[in-house]
């Protein structure tokens, strides 16, 4: 009798530490998740750049939108940002997406609009460009393939900025930043006789000297509609024009304006190279300012400039990162990521981007309470007295654009001679358009 009332009260304790525990992870779900039962599930993927001022900005209002939404179960996927591009594309070659994530404007999105992988966004585009006049219908360009828009911009990305150490400069005999190219020339002339590297560059990658360099270089020579002209065939690499921007990189390359390491040290390898004073200069794009004023040393009088050349002031920019949306995408998971990109693309971003010094695209003042570092003030003055020239690599073909990469990489190691480079870029842009 004993052993039964034993054997009953043991299965007594079962069933309440199960109920307890059923209890227990009830509880779990509904505290740990603010989303309700019934709420439509979003999955949403990013690329990672913890640190970046901008990066956390966005996450923000992210999470913001997560706490404010119980109805929408909101799953954020986040990947480091060498390695995003390499799952999204192979995710997309699957039909494996997410609901919501990020794209890139230009040639990076077309193949994902190609593929069907993404719907456009038409419908909504009203309420930034009507309801709210937080964007102009041009501003959507970036991010259009066929007319049709598919994501919205967040900020415009000028990719040409020199940082410059000042007094580095002055004690080479130059209390401003050089007017024209020969002034140029002869600074780095002038640094280099004192054993002093001119320019920091980190191109490991190949991306830097692409985006960074040639993309403003080559339109000071060539004009906005060069990409276009040999796109219909109307213009080709092999014009004197664009060689003889390929030719200022080799220019710079024999004058020895860079530090010997500059093909196996990256971009945030080039910023330390400045900032630890091994170069006076370090050309970048605009989010290199976000790295530089985290770990500058205070003793470190850092200017921003553009590279004078042919007196024009065209900086290449292009518009940043956008979400896209899931082509599967219907009935409440669509309303849904609409409500996300409403919510996350609003003033309160614009705003915070601004406070860490991003140029954004959105018709948004400068908060009341932005404290923004002088050199944020200088670089943001540059871009608004600058015109903009198209990005290489959101605008050509992969192919060609990994061809001009590996071409500016030949001609900093002796491989290629501009006009070798040139032919091989345009063989290669023949043979994509056949």
């Amino acid at each position: 009798m004993r052993k039964l009332v034993l054997l009953g009260f043991v299965f007594l304790l079962i069933g309440f530490l199960a109920a307890c525990s059923g209890d227990s992870e009830e509880g779990s779900s509904s505290d740990g998740d603010s989303a309700s039962e019934d709420a439509v599930e979003l999955t949403f993927w990013k690329s990672e750049d913890i640190g970046r001022a901008d990066y956390e900005a966005f996450m923000d209002v992210v999470e913001k939108f997560n706490e404010e939404h119980p109805d929408i179960d909101l799953q954020v996927d986040t990947t480091p940002n060498a390695d995003y591009r390499t799952r999204l594309n192979t995710q997309a070659a699957g039909g494996q997406l997410p609901d919501v994530f990020q794209v890139w404007p230009g040639a990076e999105l077309e193949p994902l609009v190609e593929g069907e992988a993404v719907q456009p966004i038409d419908d909504i585009v009203s309420y930034w460009t009507e309801e709210t006049g937080l964007l102009d219908e041009e501003d959507f360009e970036d991010f259009s393939v066929d007319g049709n828009p598919y994501a919205v911009p967040a900020n415009t990305n000028p990719t040409h900025m020199i940082f410059y150490d000042k007094d580095m400069l002055a004690d080479a005999g130059y209390e401003e930043f050089p007017t024209t190219y020969d002034e140029f020339l002869g600074l780095v002339d002038e640094l280099n006789a004192n054993d002093i590297t001119p320019m920091a560059l980190g191109n490991s990658d190949a991306w830097v000297l692409q985006s960074v360099y040639i993309s403003t270089i080559a339109d000071r020579f060539t004009g906005n509609d060069f990409l276009e002209g040999v796109a219909n065939g109307e213009r080709a690499f092999t014009d004197d024009d664009f060689v003889q921007s390929l030719e200022v990189i080799d220019e710079l390359v024999k004058k020895e304006a860079f530090n010997d390491d500059l093909n196996t040290i990256d971009s945030s390898q080039m910023i330390d190279y400045f900032l630890q004073g091994r170069a006076a200069m370090v050309m970048d794009g605009n989010w290199g300012i976000s790295a530089i004023l985290e770990n500058m040393p205070e003793d470190k009088n850092v200017g921003v400039a553009m590279m004078p050349l042919n007196d024009k002031k065209t900086i290449a920019s292009v518009a940043g990162t956008g979400v896209a949306i899931n082509s599967d995408l219907e009935g409440e998971k669509l309303d849904a990521a609409h409500t996300f990109l409403k919510y996350v693309y609003n003033e309160e971003l614009w705003e915070e981007l601004i406070k860490v010094g991003r140029p954004i695209i959105a018709n948004v003042d400068v908060p009341e309470d932005a404290d923004l570092h002088p050199l944020q003030e200088d670089m943001l003055e540059l871009i608004a007295e600058s015109e903009p020239a198209p990005v290489y690599d959101a605008t050509l073909i992969p192919a060609v654009n990994d061809q001009l990469e590996n071409e500016l990489q030949s001609i900093t190691v002796g491989g290629s001679t501009p006009e070798e480079a040139a032919e091989n870029i345009q063989r290669v842009q023949e043979s994509e358009q056949q």
